[in-house]
């Protein structure tokens, strides 16, 4: 049986072709108002670096610039004021210790010292004469005790002889009785004596020891009153190198006023100032290598001080097995120091953009490569060609790693040829 076809409306075909061209021309408006919604800075692409983010092992070793200088120096002061009457070595001469460098003269000091040593000398007689009487007064008494010890033997003696006489009437009562009575004295004086003889010793000795003491410090104060005018003569008080030496004669110079520096020789060390972003990173007991007239050499942070300069801090640095030959003070030294052992990990290259984002975000380009858009990151160690990627970003994922100075303040950046 025949079927009639009905013919397809041209009306809806139409209307289909306009809402079709209506919902794409919506499309367009939508992607260009959310496009006009984000900010967008337009760069050529010769004017940025474009980095690819890899894996690889990562050497934990940042660049340091450092000096070096003698292990130890020795300062030259004035310990007591003058003028330079004389001047025995020139600067930057090699000296030996003990050597004569410079002499001062000071007439007030002179006179100062002379009346010092006239009063102490004054005391020291006064105590010495204390302590003479002191044993004089001892011997005295030692005499008196002598004396009434011999009187009372001849005392006792006479009492036996009288005692006799006595019994036969040939002497009186009271004769004998006087004897008696004087023994009887001495004896009680001669106490006497030993009590007064235990008390004076017992005086005598704290005596002699405060005496003694003083003697010890008025010598005392007469050796450094003396030594004072030994110090006029200023000497080298280590073997090195004579610097900062700038006197001349007739100048007058203050007491603890700087008159040069002796650098010691046979050790040296590196001063190095490094970047106060790695300050908690860095330790005592790290190394350092560093290349010198084609010859490797190594060194230990050996002091760290934490105070920081300019963006900088400092530290001291000492060469394993001693200073290369030939090398001088004040000459520069650039080092190798090394944070820590190799590892692998995800890198991308050290650029301009760590300034302005600090390592926390990036601009990392669309697979067309024409878009790059802002993306929160983490980052981590960074040495002077490359930073460890902790977040945000994955192997084979190009980011721009050039200065962000004029685009940190946009959502995405455009690249055009």
């Amino acid at each position: 049986m025949d079927r009639i076809i009905e013919k397809k409306s041209k009306f809806n075909l139409k209307y289909g072709i306009i809402a079709a061209v209506s919902l794409c021309a919506i499309y367009l408006f939508y992607v260009g108002v959310s496009d006009a919604a984000i900010s967008t800075y337009k760069v050529k692409k010769e004017q940025v670096i474009i980095s690819t983010v890899k894996q690889g092992v990562f050497e934990d070793v940042v660049p340091v610039r450092g000096e070096i200088e003698p292990a130890s120096t020795v300062f030259l002061d004035a310990v007591a004021g003058g003028v330079v009457e004389e001047i025995y070595v020139d600067n930057g001469t090699m000296i030996k210790k003990g050597q004569p460098i410079l002499k001062l003269q000071n007439s007030d000091l002179y006179l100062n010292v002379s009346r010092n040593n006239t009063s102490i000398t004054e005391q020291l007689n006064n105590l010495s004469n204390i302590a003479n009487n002191l044993e004089t007064k001892k011997l005295v008494t030692e005499k008196e005790i002598i004396d009434i010890k011999y009187r009372i033997k001849t005392l006792k003696l006479d009492k036996k002889r009288y005692q006799v006489l006595a019994d036969d009437a040939l002497v009186s009562d009271h004769q004998y009785q006087a004897i008696l009575d004087e023994l009887q004295y001495r004896k009680d004086l001669l106490a006497n004596l030993f009590a007064k003889q235990e008390l004076e010793e017992t005086i005598r000795e704290k005596r002699i020891v405060q005496i003694e003491d003083q003697i010890r410090k008025l010598e005392s104060n007469l050796a450094i009153s003396t030594k004072s005018l030994s110090n006029l003569l200023i000497k080298a008080p280590v073997a090195g190198h004579l610097t900062s030496f700038s006197v001349e004669i007739g100048e007058s110079k203050s007491k603890g006023e700087r008159l040069g520096q002796i650098d010691e020789m046979g050790a040296s060390k590196i001063v190095a100032q490094i970047d106060e972003f790695y300050i908690n990173r860095v330790r005592v007991g790290q190394t350092a290598s560093f290349k010198l007239n084609g010859e490797e050499y190594e060194s230990v942070i050996e002091s760290i001080y934490p105070e920081v300069k300019n963006g900088m801090f400092e530290v001291d640095l000492t060469i394993v097995g001693g200073a290369p030959e030939g090398v001088r003070r004040g000459q520069t030294i650039q080092l190798a120091l090394s944070l820590g052992q190799k590892s692998e990990s995800l890198l991308l290259t050290n650029g301009g953009f760590l300034k302005t984002t600090g390592g926390n975000w990036a601009f990392v380009l669309d697979e067309s490569g024409e878009h790059a858009i802002k993306r929160e990151i983490r980052l981590g160690r960074r040495n002077t060609s490359v930073v460890e990627v902790l977040e945000g970003l994955k192997e084979g994922e190009r980011v721009v790693t050039s200065n962000y100075a004029s685009m940190q303040d946009v959502e995405r950046v455009t690249i055009t040829r």
